[in-house]
């Protein structure tokens, strides 16, 4: 087993049974020893006396996680902080990963990803949108990123493959399972094609609390959002909600913040990292400019056709 895999696999076995933040310190203590990386039994005293844990349930934690990892997709590349293609967007702290484990084109993750969000029940224009967002997104130099959700992030996922675009599918499972279940020929596609990101190990069980870690995750490694297209309360402005709240900027289209019996859009309105589209094509320019990618305006655009956008 590789370095980094067993360094994954104790970290994995000291969340079973310590808190992450408590962990978190004494791993990065187990660093600096240089021991990290050597398989947790040769260390269990080390773990346990400073997590006040047993030595004998520590290592029983390990044994058992370890038979994942031994039989772990050979295809899926485990990354961590000091790995080159560690995503630039994800700081160190609360619901940041340890390691994230990928499988595709690792190159895509140093590329600039416009999160494209919604509802997993979108109208027929929904999708339509979606999927001309991506297409305007992907002139821009963009990365399409989603979650792999029903609905809009299907949809703009499918729309990017089928446009011959890369896209980035993060994942609330580890690599070895799927969901929904429904979409595994869509995430095994994505794995050829683009790149699928896991934060979960391969011994870790699915819970509920992933899938906001993930969402969480997504708006770190997301250059700006995009919500296509969401109802009051729903997970996409959730998660753009939060987003905003750590400086992320913020895409909407016009016909949800002129949808009278929407509450959320007024929330975004007046924030300055907010801005409203009319039309997809447009989208892909003001992405580049909201997220600081592009300071300037292009020659040919005139104050009057920036106005047209909004």
């Amino acid at each position: 087993m590789e370095a980094l895999q067993h360094k994954a696999l104790n970290w994995e076995a000291l969340l079973t049974l310590a808190a992450e933040e408590r962990a978190w310190t004494v791993f990065d203590e187990a660093e600096e020893r240089g021991i990290a990386s050597d398989p947790l039994l040769l260390h269990a005293s080390f773990y346990a006396e400073r997590l006040d844990l047993d030595s004998s349930a520590l290592g029983d934690a390990y044994l058992a996680s370890r038979p994942f990892y031994e039989e772990m997709d050979s295809e899926v590349v485990i990354l961590d902080r000091a790995s080159a293609h560690w995503p630039e967007g994800i700081g160190i702290g609360s619901y940041c990963p340890r390691f994230l484990f990928v499988k595709g084109n690792l190159a895509l993750l140093g590329e600039p990803m416009a999160s494209v969000l919604g509802t997993r029940t979108p109208s027929a224009e929904g999708r339509e949108r979606a999927v001309k967002s991506v297409r305007s997104l992907a002139r821009s130099g963009f990365v399409t990123l989603g979650g792999l959700s029903s609905g809009i992030e299907a949809a703009a996922h499918r729309a990017a493959l089928n446009s011959g675009e890369p896209t980035v599918a993060l994942i609330a499972t580890p690599h070895n399972t799927f969901y929904p279940l429904s979409h595994m020929d869509l995430q095994l596609d994505i794995a050829k094609r683009g790149a699928v990101v896991s934060q979960f190990g391969p011994a870790a069980k699915n819970e509920k609390v992933h899938l906001l870690l993930r969402n969480r995750l997504m708006s770190a490694m997301a250059r700006v959002l995009v919500i296509v297209e969401d109802r009051d309360g729903g997970t996409a402005v959730s998660q753009a909600t939060w987003a905003h709240q750590s400086g992320k900027p913020i895409i909407l289209y016009h016909q949800s913040s002129e949808d009278e019996s929407l509450k959320w859009p007024q929330r975004f309105a007046k924030n300055e990292r907010v801005r409203v589209v009319k039309r997809p094509q447009d989208l892909g320019r003001v992405a580049l400019r909201l997220s600081g990618l592009q300071s300037k305006k292009p020659k040919d655009e005139s104050p009057l056709s920036q106005l047209s956008l909004f």
